[in-house]
């Protein structure tokens, strides 16, 4: 698993990204030469939507791509069925299956194929389960987020990213337990029956069919729901309520602004400002996550530091932490809340259709807000008292909110509990 990542993450993977990166550049510069002088709004619609937006989810295909080959020659060599089953009994003790593992891996790709792989739990409540929770796993889109805040923010500290994968592990497995806690799972018994297929080589051809086909739904992902919505994010920003450019340094006049404004008091108990900016970078995130380092190279105007296209910091990270005007504990907090609050618009499609219930659905929903916020705000007001000695702005408001979380929690338990114990007993 360690090749897998190293090579699909680090290496090949890496080097044909960046290939495909600069076509995506070439096509773009292009395209903006034969705009010329064309109108703000038509230019921002296509070179800066719909171009920019899709090239920049495309540009992480050839990493997912890779990895969805490896681990398809890992599933056909028979090793993925034996790692299932020694993960089993472990799996079991917090309510979900050995095969929920294999869409957790899956999961630090692409969310979507992730939550399509768990069709192959026969149990009904731990597919459901996996599907809710796989999403914790920081996938490919996360990565230029994570990449963004270690580099301005910890540019010496290699932690940053280990972190964000064990702490999305750690949030897995608490959350099966309150998951088996709400449907009463000690009334239930699953099973977990997989027939072990004999070791041999790999097929090359089943290998390439298993990566195109999973790929499909991330080029269909790119294609649709990010082309619309990053177009009109990107309309919003470039744009006032009069349809007039925003000129530079008048951001704060833009539609996504106002729009942004009133969510920023949220995130007071996570960063300890208002900012309409971070506002603004979370909100897109919802549609994506990698949107999340493009709105925030905008809103704060600090382009010539971050490379909309690539994703990546590529000037002096301390002067993107200067512009930002939060704290260190403050950017750590937010990150860990866009990483681990609900996924793009198209991870939520496939999670509904996976599940088959609005209850469901709309459960995991609410349960992704409660850990992203609460995660958040445990690392932003923790990290202020041992930083500063004091809690940060916005503690009584959190705290009101999460122990809001909390008791929603105990509620649905207790009533879920009562019912399912009278069921089993007229049973």
């Amino acid at each position: 698993m360690f090749l897998v990542f190293y090579i699909s993450q680090t290496t090949v993977g890496t080097w044909l990204a960046d290939i495909l990166a600069g076509w995506i550049d070439t096509f773009k510069e292009w395209a903006g030469e034969k705009l010329g002088d064309a109108n703000p709004l038509l230019y921002a619609l296509l070179i800066d939507g719909i171009i920019g937006g899709v090239g920049a989810v495309v540009g992480f295909l050839p990493l997912v791509m890779v990895m969805y080959f490896l681990i398809a020659l890992l599933e056909d060599c028979g090793y993925m069925s034996r790692a299932t089953v020694v993960l089993d009994p472990i799996f079991k003790k917090v309510g979900l299956s050995g095969k929920s593992v294999i869409p957790m891996i899956i999961g630090t790709g692409c969310g979507i194929p992730a939550i399509m792989a768990c069709r192959t739990i026969k149990n009904e409540r731990e597919r459901r389960s996996t599907a809710m929770l796989a999403t914790f796993m920081p996938c490919g889109a996360k990565l230029p987020v994570i990449a963004l805040f270690a580099g301005a923010f910890f540019p010496e500290a290699t932690w940053v990213s280990f972190i964000c994968y064990m702490l999305g592990i750690v949030l897995i497995l608490l959350g099966a337990l309150l998951i088996k806690a709400i449907t009463g799972m000690k009334y239930r018994k699953s099973f977990f029956i997989i027939e072990l297929p004999e070791y041999k080589v790999p097929s090359i051809v089943f290998a390439l069919k298993s990566m195109l086909e999973r790929g499909k739904a991330y080029i269909i992902k790119a294609g649709t729901i990010i082309l619309v919505c990053n177009t009109v994010v990107q309309i919003m920003q470039s744009f006032n309520w009069s349809f007039e450019a925003v000129e530079e340094g008048m951001e704060d006049t833009s539609i996504l602004a106002s729009v942004a404004g009133p969510f920023a008091v949220l995130l007071v108990p996570i960063v300890g400002i208002v900012s309409w900016q971070l506002a603004a970078a979370a909100i897109t995130g919802f549609i994506a996550k990698e949107n999340v380092v493009g709105t925030i190279a905008t809103c704060f105007a600090i382009t010539n530091f971050i490379d909309t296209e690539e994703l990546e910091l590529i000037g002096e990270g301390n002067a993107v932490a200067a512009v930002m005007g939060i704290t260190k504990v403050a950017a750590l907090a937010y990150l860990m809340f866009n990483l681990y609050t609900p996924p793009c618009f198209a991870a939520l499609g496939a999670m509904n259709s996976e599940m088959k219930s609005a209850k469901w659905l709309w459960g995991a929903i609410g349960l992704q807000l409660a850990t992203g916020f609460t995660v958040g705000f445990l690392v932003y007001q923790i990290g202020t008292l041992i930083v500063t000695g004091s809690f940060g702005a916005g503690f009584v408001g959190g705290l009101i909110a999460v122990a809001c979380f909390a008791a929603i929690i105990i509620a649905i338990i207790k009533k879920n509990q009562k019912s399912i114990a009278a069921e089993y007993q007229l049973s």
